[in-house]
């Protein structure tokens, strides 16, 4: 085997240290970490990872999210020393949002899980304050778009492109599944509340999810993928 130098044995191995847990399919879990949310929009903000700036003044007030095309989350997952530099003076980062679907398979949801935990651990063993991002894609994938996470912490969710006929069923058996298996846990929300989830969730509207690094300074940004696969340019949906 080739002798990489450090930075790419990481990019290629993915090694973690021993003392990182796993769950199944030797998926990592990213342990709880001591999140203050108390006070999220009013005092704390969130921040796109595409607009973290070294320029940013309020970084110490910011929690990075990832939900953000893959293409933008496979680059960081490539270089995660550069992703460990943009997000290492926020508060805490949330773990990646890799993309899924019913329509994928076992492979594929396994591989955006493990990558989305994986991220995660990472940032948590170079000493990161991390909020794990979840998803999920139907009950019998429900073992492993769960895995690798701990009860009792803050998780992220969004609910952009549940609330239609074709995914809100799913999608909501899914958050009460969350809820079952994780009783102890905040949620962070970004998106809308749909009919069945609770209150006692921080729902931070899409639009005031993405920040710039001028934390005063309106921003707009086109929808991400829906649950339905149709996405918005301009504001207006396409169906691919």
């Amino acid at each position: 085997m080739p002798v990489y130098k450090n930075k790419d044995y990481v990019k290629i191995m993915r090694p973690l240290p021993d003392y990182v847990a796993r769950d199944i399919y030797d998926i990592p879990f990213i342990e709880v970490d001591d999140i203050d949310v108390s006070n999220l929009n009013n005092g704390k903000w969130l921040v796109n990872v595409k607009n973290c700036s070294k320029n940013d003044k309020h970084q110490s007030e910011k929690i990075v999210h990832n939900f953000c095309y893959d293409d933008v989350l496979m680059r960081d997952y490539n270089n995660p020393f550069r992703f460990l530099e943009k997000v290492g003076p926020y508060y805490a980062a949330s773990s990646s949002d890799f993309s899924m679907d019913s329509k994928m398979g076992f492979k594929e949801i396994l591989d955006a899980t493990y990558n989305n935990r994986w991220m995660g651990a990472f940032l948590q063993t170079h000493g990161k304050k991390v909020i794990p991002t979840v998803g999920w894609v139907g009950a019998k994938y429900y073992d492993i778009t769960f895995a690798g996470l701990r009860d009792g912490g803050v998780f992220i969710i969004s609910t952009i492109g549940a609330n239609n006929d074709i995914s809100y069923a799913g999608f909501i058996e899914g958050y009460h599944e969350l809820r079952r298996r994780f009783p102890n846990t905040q949620l962070i929300c970004v998106g809308d509340f749909i009919e069945g989830m609770d209150s006692d969730i921080c729902y931070i509207p899409y639009e005031d999810s993405f920040g710039s690094w001028d934390r005063k300074q309106d921003w707009w940004q086109p929808k991400l993928f829906n649950w339905d696969m149709s996405y918005a340019m301009g504001g207006v949906a396409d169906v691919i």
